[in-house]
């Protein structure tokens, strides 16, 4: 059934009433007027009370509103705001200046290490939006690796001028014997992100050299633990499966385990043939007799009786000719060809 809308103007007034009347409400309780409480001090949001709140609570305003909790608002406070570092703390002075050696070092997990302390992702301070990293001091830069087949086909691409046709191609060997800072440069800014605030970082404090000197042993730069970046070794430059930590690790054990499982099932076997030895021999000898004899000489005459058998049945025989050997798929004999002959 249709039924007619109120008027615009009529639901506009109504609107505006209730609006009135909840802050003159509020204008005449103050902070009473919907938690029944005063509060105490401001903390963003967020409101800090000695009482939980009484009075107004949130209900469901649709179904069944008999077996549904009541909405307790105290278990979500979130507490005061954290500690953020202050312009004074963020200032070039006093930052912390740090000290990288990169000789033998992974390019790729030294620039990560680095892209850390540029940032201050290591602080316990760490703010996404404030800057408390140091300064980074970076020596033997020609002397940074890569692993695999990188050292000669890794390329470092650039246009400067960006128009068609001015791409230059160098790869790293060429690179590194030609401007060897600018590799870790490249690869510590691909670790960061591309924000104004980023860049400044990169051109301000990133200090790189080659040699084992700098040029900033004034401002007593710390040394960086360069035993938490890793080294690059020459397994790096093997397949995964034969690495020697992939085999201890995974191969090795297998072995061991297959040989173990193995031996079982020999022993298991040899046990089972010398049974059955030892019940046939039993049969032959006798009970009565076997049973008057020591173990130990049961088996020593059950062994002498097996191989006078064996002898008796090959004595006069011709030995048994030696199987020929062929290549595969003819009839020509495989021969044993010595090298030491006279000519």
């Amino acid at each position: 059934m249709w039924r007619p809308r109120a008027p615009r103007r009529v639901a506009q007034a109504g609107a505006l009433c209730a609006i009135g009347a909840a802050a003159a409400f509020a204008v005449l309780n103050g902070n009473e007027a919907f938690t029944g409480i005063r509060m105490s001090r401001p903390a963003g949001q967020f409101i800090v009370t000695d009482t939980p709140p009484e009075g107004m609570v949130c209900r469901p305003a649709y179904g069944d509103r008999s077996g549904r909790e009541e909405w307790n608002p105290l278990p979500q406070w979130r507490g005061e705001k954290s500690y953020h570092a202050n312009k004074q703390l963020q200032a070039d002075e006093n930052r912390q200046w740090y000290h990288f050696d990169a000789e033998g070092k992974v390019l790729g997990h030294l620039a990560q290490a680095i892209m850390n302390v540029l940032r201050g992702k290591d602080s316990p301070l760490y703010d996404p939006i404030r800057d408390v990293g140091g300064f980074v001091v970076v020596t033997n830069c020609e002397k940074v690796r890569v692993s695999g087949k990188k050292y000669h086909y890794k390329l470092y691409l650039r246009n400067l001028s960006f128009r068609p046709g001015h791409l230059k191609v160098e790869r790293f060997k060429d690179l590194q014997k030609r401007f060897p800072e600018r590799i870790v440069m490249r690869s510590v800014w691909g670790c960061m992100p591309k924000t104004p605030s980023c860049r400044r970082i990169f051109k301000e404090r990133l200090k790189l050299f080659t040699g084992p000197n700098h040029l900033y042993y004034h401002m007593d730069p710390v040394e960086y633990p360069m035993h938490l970046v890793k080294d690059c070794t020459h397994e790096q430059n093997l397949k995964k499966k034969l690495r020697i930590k992939y085999f201890s690790d995974k191969v090795g054990p297998n072995l061991v385990r297959n040989q173990q499982i193995k031996e079982m099932k020999n022993q298991k076997k040899s046990l089972a043939l010398f049974k059955e030895f030892l019940a046939k021999q039993y049969e032959t000898t006798g009970a009565e007799q076997a049973e008057r004899m020591e173990f130990d000489e049961f088996v020593y005459r059950a062994e002498r009786e097996r191989i006078d058998k064996v002898l008796e049945d090959n004595e006069g025989k011709p030995l048994p000719a030696k199987e020929q050997a062929f290549y595969p798929g003819t009839l020509i004999p495989k021969k044993r060809i010595s090298h030491n002959y006279k000519r």
